[in-house]
């Protein structure tokens, strides 16, 4: 074979290898659904147990602000709120030794229930379930950390946000680390508990869970699933446990929008925005921008701190919303609100109104997935492939 042709030859076999390894991550972009118009969702989490007042006056100053908004339809903004249905009861604990709960169903948490249902009627607020609470409550009670005993036994309503990091998983036993698995046994009896519970507190049933901490496995996807829910937000993946530094692992993914796995369909959410930690509106904007030209749905992740760590830092929050829908409604005046469970429903039934059927343009979001891909796209460019691919991603797409 003369040199001449072992050069195109071995460039085609390189391409081949490429292409035949990065296959799997590839077709998954390409499944996953193109958006026909830009979608922004705040997704907050840790609402319900918990401080009453403060919480009460956020979601009440919250339904005041989204419902200044409104998209091309006449839709407001969408906040999803994951609940928290339960906190300590710290004097039963302090007077038996064993672990006791105060639910939403408590005479205490009337105005949070009453500020969540002025939203709901509203239509910026969609119900998520977080958990029946916000930790595994034996991985507390074994805890021999005498400030988590502490927080246990002190007079509710407990603030979750003030136990440490791996002890807010509620899907893993992070009493010791790495964590051990829960049996399915435990997971089945909690998921039923817990849904249960969200049906007599507010009157349905929750189609969408949000794990906490996003630790999680395919036991407590099965247990949702048999209670009716089918919708898990998730970061891209699946940690199943903590590691021996108290740090979500044992990952399994990557998962994308609308894929579906068994009984259950995953919605991806990984951009964040929490004034809290000095995350600003143009950063939202800019992650908006860049799931706009993937052709995603752009849902940004907001904790319930934001709100509670003082006036200053909430009325800083407040501000950046304010902020942020004003200028997504001026640059991009396409842009959709629905919920998180519309979205998938969309997804799901190809709609055409949101959900973008011409391969042509479905391709311009594939090529911009792709080039999101680094070591992907570092070896594309490297091999030339990417002249083949396309140029990578625009830096926004047009209406």
């Amino acid at each position: 074979m003369s040199f001449i042709l072992f050069i195109p030859l071995a460039w085609l076999v390189l391409v081949a290898g490429l292409l035949l390894w990065y296959r799997r991550e590839l077709l998954a972009l390409w499944r996953e659904p193109v958006l026909k118009h830009p979608v922004l969702i705040i997704e907050s989490d840790d609402w319900g147990a918990g401080p009453v007042e403060p919480q009460a006056q956020a979601l009440n100053r919250l339904v005041d602000l989204l419902t200044q908004f409104k998209d091309c339809t006449g839709r407001h903004p969408v906040m999803t709120l994951a609940i928290v249905l339960a906190v300590p009861d710290g004097p039963a604990i302090r007077a038996t030794g064993r672990y006791h709960r105060i639910t939403l169903e408590h005479p205490m948490f009337a105005p949070v229930l009453a500020a969540i249902e002025r939203g709901r009627k509203a239509g910026v607020f969609a119900l998520q379930l977080h958990g029946l609470e916000h930790y595994w409550p034996p991985a507390l009670m074994a805890a021999e950390d005498p400030a988590v005993r502490a927080w246990l036994e002190s007079d509710p309503p407990a603030t979750t946000e003030r136990l440490p990091a791996h002890l807010q998983s509620r899907w893993t036993d992070a009493s010791v680390l790495p964590s051990r698995p829960l049996s399915a046994e435990e997971i089945a009896r909690a998921v039923h508990e817990e849904v249960e519970l969200f049906e007599r507190v507010f009157g349905e049933r929750p189609r969408v869970a949000v794990p906490p901490t996003f630790v999680w496995n395919e036991a407590v996807e099965a247990a949702w699933a048999r209670e009716g829910i089918d919708v898990v937000v998730t970061p891209g993946l699946r940690s199943a446990c903590r590691n021996a530094q108290g740090l979500p692992d044992c990952d399994a993914g990557p998962l994308h929008n609308g894929q579906r796995l068994s009984d259950m369909t995953y919605v991806v959410r990984d951009d964040y925005f929490e004034p809290q930690r000095g995350h600003t509106a143009e950063r939202a904007l800019h992650a908006l921008q860049r799931k706009w030209a993937q052709g995603r749905p752009c849902l940004l992740e907001l904790h319930r701190s934001n709100f509670l760590a003082g006036a200053e830092t909430a009325d800083r929050t407040y501000e950046e919303i304010d902020v942020l829908f004003r200028q997504a409604l001026t640059r991009w005046p396409q842009l959709r609100f629905v919920t998180t469970a519309e979205l998938l429903d969309r997804y799901a039934q190809r709609e055409g109104a949101l959900v973008e059927t011409l391969i042509r343009r479905c391709a311009v979001a594939w090529r911009c997935r792709v080039s999101a891909l680094r070591r992907f796209w570092r070896l594309a460019r490297f091999s030339g492939l990417s002249l083949l691919i396309g140029p990578a991603c625009a830096r926004a797409r047009t209406e």
